[in-house]
């Protein structure tokens, strides 16, 4: 999972509400959207077995009104809109529904690329000319979408995604200060407001006659909200970084155990096989991987 996907993944679980109002406007007031549950997102992408894809966040949610019914949402973050993503999410989308027997709302999110705003778009899968499948996806384009309709929505989550969006005629600088401005004045927790701001802060990207312009506006009556926020959140990411640079001295550690076991139980691992393992990244993968290593009998089945 690269970083974007893990920053996104942890940006719409904790604004869920909001990435469904947005995104599926029509369906969300059918939907208890304060009240997922996430789900592991491992799947295997080929049968009966084949190597493991953790899809980017999949969540189950309960409807509303009449006998409750249960729901997946999968939604899959994409640096760039591809042509072949479509198809994807209908492959993903049949294992889900062969896992669990439950409906289905796929969503990507290109942060750069595909149509702007929300789309609805089609993949169909033809025979002798004859359509025998037709799935619909909801698509959102960031990039192209423009930034003054969603920082006049009501979801902070749309303020914070503002932020990788086309400014209009407004300087990238001013931009950046529209984007923090409704931050200040909503009802968040702290983690909430951290990670807006740190959308706005990585996706904003100001070069130095920018920057110099930012600060000069942070300076101006009015700001002084944004610019309390700005000194406060440059704080924490500071503490957070220290604390990243144990946990990656965790992570490096436990990586070389499981290294350890692995050539154990299978015996010297070749350079393709240490690759594998050293491009898993996430804690809860070499979690997993651990736990499956005890009932393991080959290094196929872990899909290493």
């Amino acid at each position: 999972m690269t970083d974007h996907d893990q920053f996104f993944k942890n940006l719409f679980q904790e604004f869920f509400g909001d990435l469904l109002r947005i995104v599926a406007p029509e369906l969300a007031p059918r939907l208890r959207v304060e009240e997922p549950t996430f789900l592991e997102s491992e799947l295997f992408t080929r049968f009966p077995e084949g190597r493991h894809r953790y899809l980017d966040l999949v969540a189950r949610v309960e409807t509303v009104g009449g006998d409750p019914e249960m729901i997946l949402v999968h939604v899959e973050v994409e640096a760039r809109a591809r042509k072949t993503m479509g198809r994807r999410l209908f492959d993903y989308s049949m294992q889900l529904w062969l896992e669990h027997h439950q409906p289905i709302l796929p969503i990507v999110v290109y942060l750069r690329g595909g149509k702007p705003d929300v789309t609805r778009e089609e993949v169909r899968l033809e025979l002798l000319g004859e359509t025998f499948v037709s799935f619909i996806h909801r698509a959102f384009g960031l990039s192209r979408s423009e930034a003054a309709a969603y920082l006049a929505r009501p979801e902070p989550l749309a303020w914070g995604l503002a932020g990788l969006m086309r400014p209009g005629p407004e300087s990238a600088a001013r931009h950046k200060l529209a984007c923090l401005t409704p931050i200040t004045k909503a009802t968040l927790t702290d983690r909430q407001r951290v990670l807006l701001v740190n959308c706005i802060e990585t996706y904003v990207d100001l070069n130095d006659a920018a920057q110099r312009e930012y600060e000069a506006l942070l300076a101006e009556e009015g700001n002084e909200e944004v610019a309390t926020m700005e000194m406060t959140w440059a704080g924490r990411i500071a503490h957070e970084a220290r604390q990243e640079g144990r946990e990656e001295g965790r992570e490096e550690g436990q990586r070389e155990l499981l290294l350890r076991q692995l050539e154990r139980r299978f015996g010297p691992l070749s350079p393709a096989t240490r690759k594998r393992l050293g491009d898993l990244t996430a804690p809860e993968e070499l979690s997993r991987l651990a736990d499956r290593l005890l009932d393991a009998t080959s290094l196929d089945e872990l899909g290493l």
